[in-house]
């Protein structure tokens, strides 16, 4: 699945490769009801509202993008938007409604959709998700990802780290305020999570920071220190 983004001069075969390597499960119905029980126990009650909203609500937003794979019907095979009211509108059939459905339910949902008008189709579907990546990375800009990538995959995407750039400081944006600090953020490195993980939506800002001079003086400190080391285990061998 192609990468569609604003930013262009990222290789297509590393994109190719990324998405190629990458294949995750998104989180069930089930997961995310025992979830939000879970949070609930544990006294994070608002947390656990979000999850239940979610699952009322269902994963897609007015403007997220699904490519469709419909084997045998090309005219139904394209990349189509969700529109207003939360409907999928593809060529010739009636507005389908995604409210409440989750990315993991996607596929079996629009298969028993379009059984309506077609006869056992096979459909493979993709949940796009417009991310951007700002910061010190080789190329930011927004990007169409599938939701099952990770944010590490995304970073990729958008070129990877700079050699100025503080990773351990990376946080992700909603409306202009931290959506995840940058401890969650490196947890979600750690763990491999992925945007449908971390419920990520459409506009989301995955912020990789340049590196400030307490870091950058932190690291001439470390060198001198084994600079110092490395110049005493010499004298020593010559003497």
């Amino acid at each position: 699945m192609p990468v569609q983004g604003d930013s262009t001069r990222l290789d297509s075969a590393r994109r190719a490769q990324i998405l190629s390597d990458t294949a995750h499960t998104a989180l069930t119905r089930a997961q995310l009801e025992s979830e939000a029980g879970t949070l609930a126990q544990q006294g994070k009650q608002a947390q656990a509202a979000l999850i239940r909203q979610r699952l009322k609500d269902g994963d897609f937003q007015v403007g997220d993008r699904i490519a469709i794979v419909v084997r045998g019907d090309s005219t139904l095979s394209d990349t189509a938007s969700v529109r207003a009211g939360r409907m999928l509108e593809l060529k010739n059939l009636p507005p389908i409604p995604l409210t409440g459905v989750l990315h993991s339910e996607l596929q079996g949902y629009l298969t028993k959709q379009l059984a309506q008008y077609l006869k056992n189709p096979t459909v493979t579907v993709t949940p796009l998700v417009q991310i951007a990546v700002v910061g010190n990375v080789g190329h930011p800009g927004f990007f169409w990802v599938p939701a099952d990538l990770t944010l590490t995959d995304v970073i990729m995407l958008a070129g990877g780290p700079t050699q100025t750039s503080n990773l351990n400081g990376t946080v992700v944006k909603r409306d202009n305020k931290d959506r995840l600090s940058d401890k969650q953020v490196q947890q979600a490195f750690a763990s491999g999570a992925t945007l449908d993980q971390l419920d990520m939506r459409a506009g989301d800002q995955i912020s990789v920071p340049e590196a400030g001079k307490k870091d950058w003086v932190r690291i001439l400190q470390v060198t001198a220190a084994l600079a110092a080391v490395t110049i005493a285990l010499i004298s020593l061998r010559r003497h």
